[in-house]
């Protein structure tokens, strides 16, 4: 069964390496020229879809069907925290700073994509299909990303030097660098711990399902709310939309090379309508400018996504 201290330890270590990392990558960001939405969209959406990546490579580097259920388990529930937790968290507490327009036109893209790619998958039982789609999903990413970093926007701005340029009393773009890939080395090391204390649970799938999303998903919800906090919203959002979007392209197809993502039919197909159902909502809401609080109603859709990970049984 999965320890509870040791869950809770690993979350503590997310919760300290998280506002080093975001701490680091807004310097980066800055010596790098991006603007808000690319800071957000990209540099760190990508570099926070490592871990659900990782995890996802080691499955099938250490073998075993139960590590094959959680490494593709990972790649179907990384998107329920952010998606259905996360963005609507962050938009109660949007303080009215303008949103880019490619926020909302990120969920879009999710929708477009995450469910025909699930669908596409079901009715592709034979690897290689499976794996032109992955590369595919790959392609897309880079093409997408290349129009992430090109859109205008508001530079991303940060006048304080980083933690470790304070500690060493130096101004330097090594140690920036350092700063952001030590965080996110030890994110990564807590989503892989994460995930033997996963496997050794009675009921890897539905576990990896509902838990592992907190070991590889929790650090872009708690950079997003520590942007948040700081009145970076729009920053958060970007970063939220566009973790989404890398899912459901890069990190699906990642998942497709390593496991073959051989999942029950039934509840995967409804989990992919769940999500692409709130990025349709998200995307509206964002666009039209309305209320917070109608976000509300997306957060219920978590519990119907946890109610069918626990009846989720594995095909393998």
């Amino acid at each position: 069964m999965v320890s509870p201290l040791s869950a809770a330890a690993y979350i503590v270590l997310l919760v300290l390496a998280t506002v080093i990392f975001a701490d680091g990558v807004e310097k980066v960001a800055v010596r790098l020229g991006l603007t808000r939405f690319a800071t957000g969209a990209l540099l760190t959406a990508a570099l926070t879809a490592l871990p659900e990546t990782m995890i996802a490579i080691l499955s099938r580097i250490q073998g075993g069907l139960s590590y094959l259920e959680v490494g593709a388990g990972s790649i179907l529930g990384a998107p329920s925290i952010t998606i259905l937790v996360g963005a609507p968290i962050v938009v109660l507490a949007h303080h009215r700073r303008p949103v880019n327009a490619g926020v909302s036109r990120n969920y879009l893209l999710f929708a477009a994509i995450f469910l025909p790619s699930i669908l596409a998958l079901l009715l592709l039982p034979e690897l290689f299909f499976r794996y032109a789609l992955a590369f595919g999903l790959m392609i897309l990413y880079v093409q997408l990303a290349r129009g992430i970093y090109r859109e205008e926007g508001e530079l991303m701005e940060s006048g304080s030097r980083t933690v470790l340029e304070r500690v060493l009393r130096a101004n330097s773009i090594a140690l920036m660098l350092i700063q952001v890939s030590s965080s996110l080395a030890l994110m990564i090391y807590a989503a892989d711990s994460f995930m033997e204390e996963v496997v050794a649970s009675v009921d890897p799938l539905a576990y990896s399902l509902l838990l592992s999303p907190l070991g590889t998903c929790l650090e872009e919800v708690l950079v997003a709310a520590y942007w948040s906090l700081r009145r970076k919203a729009d920053v958060a959002l970007s970063l939220l939309s566009g973790e989404n979007l890398i899912q459901s392209t890069f990190v699906l197809g990642a998942g497709i090379f390593a496991t073959g993502m051989y999942l029950p039919p039934n509840t995967t197909t409804i989990v992919a309508l769940i999500y692409t159902t709130a990025a349709l909502a998200l995307a509206a809401i964002l666009r039209a400018g309305a209320r917070p609080t109608t976000v509300l109603p997306i957060t219920l859709l978590y519990a119907l996504y946890m109610a069918l990970a626990l009846y989720m049984k594995p095909i393998y």
